[in-house]
């Protein structure tokens, strides 16, 4: 009777140790595949410059300079005017979807005086609503890395068959570095977000100073100063060339 207490006792003992280790072992897996706010942020991120990317109607308007010789500084800003409306902090986003797609349409419209009938906007912002609601409500970050992907695929495929556009030798030059910088599907999510759009130089903060300001996403527009009225009641009339709209 002794024995069998003392086997019962072992048994016991046996039993506990495994389940003890097979909680560890659930714990561990499960803080492994748990990412971070931040990791979750340059997911985020590295989505959102995918999409940017991939908007046919954007990238048209940097590659024929639309949007005059800051046309692809327009884009960093309208990236990071993105990052910042969408920065994860809270849920739901500061921002709604219809304020998001009017947001993008007017930005299209005064800094590269396109007039987008296609749609485009509620696309590109329903997607990245749903990133959003992947990343900061599921934690789940699966739909940023497939569109990421597919991304750099496409930028594999148009580096591969080039297309011309009639534009200067200079912007030509930017072209050319537009199609080196696009990365390889093995490189990691946050090289890929810290990459500029389409090859130019990210905006310092010594260059956006030296740049025409520049409407934030969303921002009001501003208040047109009152002319100067002179002793005659005149006032001086200040010509500006009228940049012709696009239709997509």
């Amino acid at each position: 009777p002794m024995l069998w207490g003392y086997c019962q006792i072992i048994f016991l003992i046996l039993i506990s140790a495994h389940s003890t280790v097979e909680t560890a072992t659930t714990v561990a897996m499960s803080s492994s595949n748990t990412a971070t706010i931040e990791q979750l942020k340059e997911e985020f991120r590295a989505g959102v410059t995918a999409i940017l990317r991939s908007w046919s109607v954007l990238r048209t308007a940097v590659d024929s300079g639309w949007g005059g010789p800051q046309s692809p500084q327009k884009a960093e800003i309208l990236r990071q005017s993105i990052y910042e409306h969408l920065d994860g902090s809270v849920y739901p986003p500061k921002i709604d979807i219809l304020d998001l797609e009017d947001a993008l349409a007017i930005y299209m419209e005064e800094e590269f005086s396109i007039t987008l009938e296609d749609g485009s906007e509620k696309e590109i912002s329903q997607t990245l609503f749903q990133m959003y609601q992947d990343c900061f409500q599921k934690g789940d970050p699966t739909s940023c890395r497939q569109i990421v992907e597919k991304a750099a695929q496409a930028s594999q495929q148009i580096a591969s068959y080039p297309v011309t556009v009639q534009t200067t030798e200079h912007d030509d030059e930017d072209e050319d570095m537009g199609d080196t910088a696009v990365p390889q599907q093995q490189q990691h999510t946050q090289t890929y977000a810290s990459e500029s759009l389409f090859g130019a130089p990210i905006p310092t903060q010594s260059s956006q100073q030296q740049m025409e300001p520049v409407r934030q996403l969303g921002e009001a527009p501003q208040d047109t100063p009152k002319p100067e009225i002179d002793d005659d009641g005149f006032a001086p009339v200040a010509t500006k060339k009228k940049k012709k709209k696009q239709q997509l």
